[in-house]
């Protein structure tokens, strides 16, 4: 038998002794463990969070930019229908997108307060382990 079918055999034999890991310790990049320590050991979470502010966000800087287009366009369409059509698509689709986004922020606090009766309890979580919150 090869060294590593006895090893493997033993290790299935007993299964008190301590396990080692096949990989070893992996150590998170420097700034994930200074994210996952400055965070308390919710690293995860506030990482997340942070994501989703940064794409509402973006999406806020997309709105206004489409904003600012539409506005170019009917500016410069020197009296074309059809370049009044496609300024004021844009700023309907701008505003039904602006609409999404606050509404999604909107029923994620309502579904908060009426599952859990905190209106931040999905839009900012607070996770408690076993030693308490």
């Amino acid at each position: 038998m090869s060294s590593l079918t006895s090893s493997l055999i033993a290790a299935v034999a007993s299964p008190s002794a301590s396990p080692k890991s096949v990989f070893g310790r992996i150590a998170p990049p420097p700034g994930v463990a200074a994210y996952d320590k400055a965070a308390g050991g919710m690293g995860l979470i506030l990482f997340l969070s942070n994501l989703i502010r940064i794409v509402t966000i973006a999406g806020g800087i997309f709105v206004m930019i489409n904003f600012l287009y539409a506005g170019w366009i009917y500016l410069s369409s020197s009296g074309d229908v059809a370049a009044h059509k496609k300024a004021a698509d844009t700023v309907v689709y701008s505003v039904i997108g602006l609409a999404i986004i606050v509404g999604s922020y909107a029923a994620a606090a309502l579904a908060g307060l009426i599952f859990f009766g905190d209106a931040k309890f999905i839009i900012s979580p607070t996770i408690c382990g076993p030693t308490g919150c």
